[in-house]
């Protein structure tokens, strides 16, 4: 396992208290209007009654491929995380306060989701016990579960999900919501355990009234999990059990996935109200095509949706890329599957607080190359107006900068660009050109980024440019030749 040497010890001796665990009370699962209504028709996803990307067909090649009824979507496990073990919970600390925080982590997740909505986004993965925040792990000595060991929700996860859910309801979004991870699972008791876990999490969705929720109920049931309900030839038992629990007539949309590179079994595919599947590993993408037809040709297989909801090859395999065509995720659309982006940190990259979607701590803004290549491709498929990129050229004279601002999709409107330096507003311009010179900061680094707020014909809404530590003499080291 990949290990940080940044550990804040400060944040290690504060931590003195474990959350509270409860079963969440009655009083706040009062269920609040919902207007945003996920279904599945065929093999086609469908919101408030109406195909996604209706009408949408993506040429390419000189050929055209249907996208209406896909679920494009991105695994952001990561939007609930905390870590209740004080021995590991320090190596998550934000670079620019030395301190984890959970509820930013949150709150910086829900800022950024209309920005990806732009762009196309139709769906995010969020697990009730994470992933590996090194995306890929042996051993997981962190705690990060929403479930108490007897199988009960852990209160703060959930009103942290419950402010994603309501922030996709808002911009017509779907939650794909995971509950087990494997490196966690074990610190639920024994089955009974899990399976309360899921009659929990189920009742809180449906108790709640989300219409925009489906369900993963664990990633990767083929890889190594402790509780053998959990294991692949087992899992379709609480696929069945999450589908039979019932409001008001009312039930979820219920799946699991396999590890990449695998088909699920016939009991799992027969079970599973859409069809999950994973890239990873799938150099090829012709193999992406190849799994896709045996998923329909396997004879318990009836229509319904194939979602890729991870996948980290076209940035990890050279000849894939983001082109149009050569990579797993046009591979996919063109063959009608939906397809998710997986984004993390590399080991050469463990400083790089701008990159990865897995990584704790996350810039959940589209912060860094890939994401912005990942997000490009997604617009072009989907149609979609994208948002408008944001970056920032420092001046060699102390506390200078000049904010750029590019690519203004047509109807977008920017109202104003802000500079936050260490994480408040500093100044603001609503005309161009956007330069700036911050005077009177104390001595030491200090870590800027820009901010461009637009108007997109509905609401107002930011981006940013990747934060950055201020290059500025003496703020934060010489100035740059």
């Amino acid at each position: 396992m990949r290990q940080r040497s940044r550990v804040s010890q400060l944040v290690v001796r504060l931590v003195v208290l474990v959350p509270m665990v409860c079963l969440v009370a009655a009083d706040d699962l009062a269920a609040q209007p919902r207007t945003t209504t996920v279904s599945i028709v065929g093999d086609q996803f469908h919101i408030n009654g109406v195909p996604t990307y209706e009408g949408r067909t993506w040429t390419s090649g000189g050929e055209s491929y249907r996208i209406e009824g896909l679920l494009m979507n991105s695994r952001m496990v990561q939007g609930t995380f905390d870590d209740l073990n004080p021995a590991t919970r320090g190596q998550w600390a934000y670079p620019d306060t030395g301190a984890w925080d959970a509820d930013r982590n949150t709150r910086e997740f829900v800022e950024a989701m209309a920005g990806w909505r732009a762009h196309g986004l139709l769906a995010v993965t969020v697990n009730l016990q994470g992933g590996c925040p090194y995306g890929y792990c042996r051993t997981q000595p962190w705690e990060n579960s929403a479930f108490a060991p007897d199988g009960s929700l852990r209160d703060p996860f959930m009103q942290r999900l419950a402010r994603i859910a309501d922030r996709a309801d808002a911009l017509g979004m779907v939650v794909i919501l995971g509950y087990f991870y494997f490196g966690q699972d074990e610190r639920l008791a024994d089955e009974a355990a899990v399976a309360r876990a899921v009659d929990s999490a189920t009742t809180w969705v449906l108790d709640k009234g989300y219409t925009n929720v489906i369900v993963e109920i664990n990633n990767e049931c083929n890889v190594s999990y402790d509780h053998a309900i959990l294991r692949c030839d087992r899992v379709h038992e609480l696929i069945t059990r999450a589908k039979g629990i019932t409001r008001g007539g009312r039930s979820l949309l219920v799946s699991t996935s396999l590890g990449g590179n695998s088909v699920p079994p016939a009991s799992i595919v027969k079970a599973s109200d859409y069809v999950l599947l994973h890239g990873n590993g799938v150099k090829d993408p012709n193999r992406m095509v190849e799994m896709i037809r045996q998923v329909r040709a396997l004879n318990v297989y009836t229509p319904k949706p194939i979602v890729n909801n991870e996948d980290d090859q076209p940035w990890r395999v050279p000849t894939q890329g983001w082109g149009d065509e050569g990579n797993n995720f046009a591979a996919a659309a063109k063959h009608y599957a939906s397809w998710g982006f997986f984004d993390f940190r590399l080991e050469a990259e463990n400083n790089e607080f701008n990159v990865g979607y897995q990584s704790i701590p996350v810039n959940w803004q589209i912060s860094a190359p890939r994401k912005r290549e990942f997000f490009d491709l997604l617009a072009r498929i989907t149609g979609s107006p994208g948002t408008p990129v944001v970056d920032v050229d420092w001046s060699r004279e102390v506390g200078g900068m000049t904010v750029r601002v590019e690519r203004v999709p047509e109807g977008m409107k920017v109202t104003r660009v802000e500079v936050l330096v260490d994480n408040a507003v500093r100044v603001s311009a609503t005309q161009e050109p956007y330069a700036f010179t911050l005077d009177a900061l104390p001595d030491g680094g200090h870590w800027v980024r820009a901010r461009v707020v637009f108007h997109d014909g509905r609401a107002e809404r930011f981006v940013e440019a990747p934060a950055a530590r201020s290059p500025w003499w003496p703020y934060g080291g010489p100035a740059r030749p």
